[in-house]
Order: structure tokens, then C-alpha cells, then sequence
């Protein structure tokens, strides 16, 4: 796992961004050009899955906050409860689940695999298309797209796919998401899976979000606001 400080001010607070497969920092950063945290928070993000443990660094630095929270978005939902982190008081899941790959509860299992097998700059393109919903909000996204090859990306997600066949779930990480975002119109985690996922946790359905759901927000403070 790689993991970038955006925000590190000594605050009291932190927030653990754990972004989508094939990310990388931006759109933590875009997010921050958007609307900053609030005053006291610090902000790291995380991606790149190929390792599934947060760096022991970052682990020993965490231990001097207060509180902890974490954002997830997509496979990053899980990847965060796969990372060794021990201390979360608040998280938020955003359009995924800790079964990532499965029938009733992820996705399927054909589409990962046809996913997988069929990456290329031009498949890329069209996979973009898709989580952002339209061309419009495709060219929105400009400015947060990954600096990252196909090649790194491919392996992040063979790296993915192996881990959750040979485990199954996430397991018992110690700590628990407090809510989740459903993006009526995601295409990745289709809503319906994601609900069956997320029983007995508080959902928040925004019916006109795609997988992408950061269009919806002005900064890390309204994102920040969803969480219970």
C-alpha cells in the first residue's frame, strides 16, 4: 500500500482516505481544492493495494491522534479493513462492500474477471466512461485522474483478486463502518448489491450518483458531514 500526507499539520484529528483500485493520490488533493478540512484535521490518503498493510510508519504515526476516520471508496471499502488498522472511532463506505467480488453482495465475479483480463489503454478509457456516469462528468474528472500505467494497475488488480479468493471477506479487523453512500446509478457495485451488503448499517441512497461520487461534493467537508 502507498500512502501520501495531504494534510499534516499536527492536528488532533485525521482522516484515512483508502481510494479506489487503480488511484493514486489526486483525488484526495482535488478534493482538498474543492473545500479544505476543517481546522485540526490531518489527512492521509492511501492506494495502490498490491501490498495490503499500511506501511509501519504510518502506523506508529497514527497512534498520536485522538480520533481516527476513515473514507473508502470502491475495493479501497475493503482494502481499509484489510490494512492493519487497529483505532477507527468513525468510518464511511462509498458505493463498495467488504464482499467485493460476488453475486449478492459485490460484483460479479465475470465482470472482475473480464475486467481483469481485458485491460488497456482503450478499455481504461471506457471503464472511466462508466464510473463517472456520463462524458460530461468524465471531463470533470480530468483534473483527478491517476498517474498510473496499465501495467501497475493490472497488477494491482490481480494482487486484489488473489487476496479475495483466498480469504473470502475482509475478516475482523476490530472496528466497523458507521454508514454507507449508494450511488443510485452505479454501474461497478450495483445498488441493490450493495444494500443486500450493508445490512443493519446505516445507508445513505443518492439516487442520481454514479460509482464516482465525488461530483456530489464541494470538498472534504461535505464529505466529512455524511458520516454518522
Amino acid at each position: 500500500m502507498k500512502c501520501e500526507w495531504i494534510v499534516r499539520h499536527g492536528g488532533r484529528d485525521v482522516v484515512l482516505f483508502f481510494n479506489g483500485w487503480g488511484m493514486d493520490s489526486r483525488i484526495a488533493r482535488w478534493l482538498q481544492q474543492q473545500g479544505p478540512l476543517p481546522g485540526g484535521v490531518d489527512l492521509l490518503s492511501c492506494h495502490d493495494y498490491r501490498e495490503p498493510l499500511l506501511p509501519l510508519r504510518h502506523r506508529q504515526q497514527l497512534e498520536a491522534y485522538e480520533h481516527v476516520t476513515v473514507v473508502s471508496w470502491s475495493l479501497g471499502v475493503a482494502a481499509a479493513q484489510q490494512s492493519g488498522l487497529e483505532r477507527v472511532d468513525r468510518a464511511v463506505a462509498f458505493n463498495g462492500t467488504l464482499q467485493p467480488v460476488g453475486r449478492e453482495r459485490g460484483i460479479l465475479p465475470e465482470v472482475f474477471q473480464a475486467t481483469l483480463d481485458n485491460w488497456s489503454e482503450e478499455n481504461r478509457e471506457r471503464f472511466l466512461r462508466r464510473i463517472c456516469g456520463s462524458r460530461q462528468q468524465r471531463a470533470l474528472f480530468q483534473s483527478a485522474l491517476p498517474d498510473r500505467g496499465i501495467d501497475d494497475q493490472k497488477e494491482e488488480l490481480q494482487a486484489l483478486q488473489q487476496r479475495l479468493s483466498e480469504n473470502g471477506t475482509t475478516g475482523d479487523p476490530g472496528w466497523e463502518y458507521t454508514c454507507a453512500v449508494i450511488g443510485g446509478k452505479d454501474m461497478i457495485f450495483l445498488p441493490a448489491a450493495q444494500k443486500a451488503a450493508w445490512e443493519g448499517v446505516r445507508l445513505q441512497v443518492e439516487p442520481s450518483m454514479p460509482h464516482v461520487p465525488w461530483f456530489a461534493f464541494r470538498g472534504w467537508g461535505e464529505v466529512l458531514a455524511c458520516i454518522c
